[in-house]
């Protein structure tokens, strides 16, 4: 089950990181519209020419880590490991 979901996760992360890079100006009036609900004439907020490129280089890191992790995530499925099951660290059996 958890195993399902972290790969939602990264695909959702992958995604949302391929939209920040291709439209960093559409992603960030978007999230004005988000984070200034309840505020008037948020239509009028215009975002710097930097916070453009800070939106895309984070949409790129975004997008590498979700694909990493979903890779990752699908490589440890293919060799056989089961993050699900407990260990035990720190015992040592008894001479």
């Amino acid at each position: 089950m958890f195993r399902k979901a972290r790969r939602a996760g990264y695909g959702l992360l992958a995604l949302s990181g391929v939209l920040h890079a291709l439209a960093p100006r559409l992603s960030l009036r978007l999230a004005a519209r988000t984070w200034l609900t309840g505020f008037e004439n948020t239509e009028d907020v215009e975002p710097k020419d930097w916070s453009a490129t800070a939106m895309r280089a984070a949409g790129v890191g975004m997008a590498a880590a979700g694909l990493a992790g979903f890779l990752l995530e699908r490589e440890s499925t293919e060799a056989g490991t089961d993050d699900e099951q407990p260990t035990e660290v720190g015992h040592e059996p008894p001479e």
